[in-house]
């Protein structure tokens, strides 16, 4: 029963990994694009799901299918970013480069169709959030503050720049 569940939520959510994937780099228009990493991001969290990375899930949730990507499509919306701009004639040459990560893949796929199959379980609490944040909190919390101080004056730099050139 478990298993069954966890090989059917495992072929799923690398089907819309892939699918995301492909969608992005597929896709005219640059919103659609980012809508197709969003499901891609979002996939690949429940892959980490599955393999009972809880941290790794809800960083992935939260910095990049959150963060990033509303960055993005704010990026994309604030330059007007049209569909025409991005895409190009490809020529042969180019799209050989472009077969390049295909044959890697194929590489890749057929070593991983090599492994054995009896891995090694990880100790029980693997993945869990309270290990990580005692660790970051005791030993980085004065950097963390640091940096998130450097990124607060950055912002003020930013739109104390961009208030200037709009007024000037």
């Amino acid at each position: 029963g478990r298993f069954l569940m966890e090989n059917f939520l495992f072929i799923n959510f690398s089907f819309l990994a892939i699918l995301g994937a492909l969608g992005l780099i597929s896709f005219k228009a640059p919103i659609h694009g980012a809508l197709s990493m969003i499901v891609s991001l979002v996939a690949i969290a429940g892959l980490y799901l599955l393999l009972y990375a809880q941290t790794l899930f809800l960083i992935q949730i939260v910095v990049y299918a959150g963060a990033i990507m509303v960055l993005s499509v704010f990026v994309m919306m604030f330059f007007n970013i049209k569909a025409d701009s991005l895409w190009a004639k490809f020529s042969f040459a180019q799209m050989l480069q472009a077969a390049l990560p295909l044959v890697v893949f194929g590489f890749l796929a057929y070593e991983l169709a090599m492994m054995p199959g009896d891995f090694i379980v990880v100790p029980e609490g693997f993945g869990q959030i309270a290990p990580l944040g005692k660790y970051l909190f005791f030993n980085w919390g004065f950097s963390f503050e640091m940096i998130s101080l450097l990124l607060t004056a950055a912002l003020v730099g930013v739109v104390a720049i961009l208030k200037g050139k709009n007024n000037g």
